[in-house]
């Protein structure tokens, strides 16, 4: 029969977030859930091999957020470098393209006291580039000319190449640490390992511009395969020693061996023994980028944070998720397994930023949307579909000035059209020959898209009420804006699962998520009462609206 409302109303829920504001003052929320991350705009942080850094300017301390774009067609880790801030590490502003002179791989950040210059370093053609600014989100000049820097001369002489790296300032101390490619090494295997790569260590110069010219491997006294398959590193300083974080060899994997190398110097050199700890033999499913620590104002007391990358995520490294958990210490200084249980959360206190700039935007304004903070999925099925059908209920009365959704492209063969409307009830809209109320639509080309989940937003200016039943429909559309049929190259959207854990604000409130399928226009069933029009049960599109 057909699914009448009362069968079909699940009350709408959330998972929790991988990072969200904690009831607590002063204390963030984390959580093992592979999720997205999305500026206050809601749109993806688009920022992969990302690193944070804790910056203080003129205008105050805020936490910085770096990484890669993968939002053009065919992004491969060499797009240009963004940057966002935050000051709860909750709500995060897009600050634009970091640079337009140094761009390519990881990009890592320090700052000089001496110079008053944030220096940037990444990796670029099997060496490693380098910028200074006055700011810590742009303008960026390259140094030396073409800002490429020196390296230990025995790493060229041994046919090694230069690939991810980290840079890290204790002071006025600093150094690199960069992973070296050997794709000469006679023991490559036919299936794997396709390459050895060891783990260097070189200081930086005083003005953290170039290297001094040294260096030396960061190694267990086992030298084994381990050791010689590590790369993603970041290094920081606890307790008198120097800690480097590093993965085994993944390229854009689901999850890769977590491994801390720790020396018991803070100033490690050639004569330096590392110990090493193997922390995850998958990293939760991620692969390392850093490790940033958090400060708590009342004690003092620090916490540092594994970050790692959930790659692919997805059908596209830029759909990568994001897991963030404080690492636990033995007495020795040892670093204890990660703990992977999707379900556990930590609160951590932390030093919050000061920076009187706004921390608001589209998303953070929305009247009604989708949950915030929820374990969005990405899900490509627009060309199975005649269209999908994602329903709310207004809570303001006022004038409804937009409806965002959002949309991943790729080399797409259709369009794609968002049509908003308004509607009695659900048994209503999923009845043959129902005609809903059209308030507004609008059509999008893949080259209006890009290929990390942007908004999709379709302006209107139409009078609705509280409590009034809206939705909008999305599928791919041809040029005439009839919905097309046979398109094999899909839109992406996100999803969550409401089914599974608290209620969010009132009930569902009227949040549910309709699927017809690609050419499905007449009953279906053995008793010819089915509609075509059904439910995706306990899942919703990720999308939100505003009314003024």
């Amino acid at each position: 029969m057909v699914a009448s409302w009362s069968t079909l109303a699940v009350a709408a829920a959330c998972l929790p977030s991988f990072v969200r504001a904690s009831s607590a003052a002063n204390t963030v929320t984390f959580s093992n859930n592979n999720e997205f991350l999305f500026d206050v705009d809601g749109n993806q942080i688009d920022a992969y091999a990302a690193k944070i850094n804790y910056f203080t300017t003129s205008e105050g301390s805020q936490y910085y957020l770096y990484g890669i774009s993968f939002a053009a067609p065919g992004s491969t880790g060499d797009g240009p470098l963004k940057s966002y801030s935050s000051v709860d590490l909750v709500n995060w502003k897009y600050n634009g393209i970091l640079s337009e002179t140094v761009a390519g791989g990881r990009p890592h950040m320090v700052y000089n006291a001496a110079t008053q210059k944030y220096v940037l370093w990444v990796n670029v053609d099997g060496g490693y580039q380098v910028g200074t600014s006055s700011s810590p989100t742009g303008g960026f000049e390259l140094v030396n000319g073409s800002g490429m820097a020196a390296l230990d001369p025995s790493v060229a002489a041994a046919g090694l190449i230069g690939a991810d790296h980290a840079v890290a300032s204790f002071g006025d101390k600093a150094y690199l640490a960069y992973a070296t490619l050997n794709f000469a090494d006679p023991r490559a295997g036919s299936l794997w390992p396709p390459i050895f790569q060891t783990m260097h260590l070189t200081p930086l110069t005083a003005d953290f511009t170039n290297t001094t010219l040294q260096g030396w491997n960061v190694t267990s006294p086992a030298f084994d395969a381990l050791d010689q398959q590590t790369e993603s590193p970041d290094i920081f300083e606890r307790d008198g020693k120097m800690y480097i974080v590093t993965s085994n060899t993944c390229g854009f994997c689901d999850g890769s061996i977590g491994l801390v190398y720790r020396a018991d110097t803070t100033t490690p050199d050639a004569d330096t023994q590392w110990k090493r700890d193997i922390v995850s033999g998958y990293s939760c499913g991620g692969q390392v980028e850093g490790v940033f620590p958090l400060t708590d104002p009342e004690n003092g007391n620090v916490t540092y944070i594994w970050h790692s990358t959930t790659v692919p995520g997805g059908p596209r490294v830029g759909f990568s998720g994001h897991i963030f958990q404080p690492l636990q210490f033995g007495d020795d200084g040892s670093v204890l397994d990660l703990n992977c249980n999707p379900k556990k959360q930590w609160d951590v206190p932390f030093t919050p930023g000061n920076v009187s700039a706004s921390y608001t935007g589209n998303l953070t304004e929305a009247t009604d949307a989708s949950p915030r903070f929820a374990n969005y999925q990405p899900v490509c099925d627009s060309n199975l579909y005649s269209a999908l059908y994602q329903t709310w209920t207004n809570s303001k009365a006022g004038t409804l000035r937009s409806v965002s959704v959002n949309v991943a492209a790729g080399n797409n063969n259709a369009n794609l059209t968002i049509t908003v409307f308004a509607f009695s009830n659900i048994s209503d809209l999923i009845a043959p020959s129902y005609k809903y109320t059209l308030l507004g639509s609008a059509t999008f080309t893949p080259d209006q898209l890009t290929q990390v989940f942007g908004t999709a937003t379709v302006s209107l200016n139409v009078t609705v009420a509280e409590g009034q039943m809206l939705g909008f429909a999305f599928g791919e559309a041809g040029a005439s804006g009839s919905f097309s049929l046979g398109n094999f190259i899909p839109f992406c959207h996100l999803e969550y699962t409401f089914a599974t854990c608290e209620q969010h604000q009132d009930g569902n409130n009227g949040q549910l998520l309709l699927q017809q399928g690609s050419g499905q226009n007449s009953f279906r069933g053995l008793k010819g009462n089915i509609s075509p029009v059904t439910v995706r049960h306990g899942k919703g599109i990720k999308f939100f609206a505003t009314v003024e």
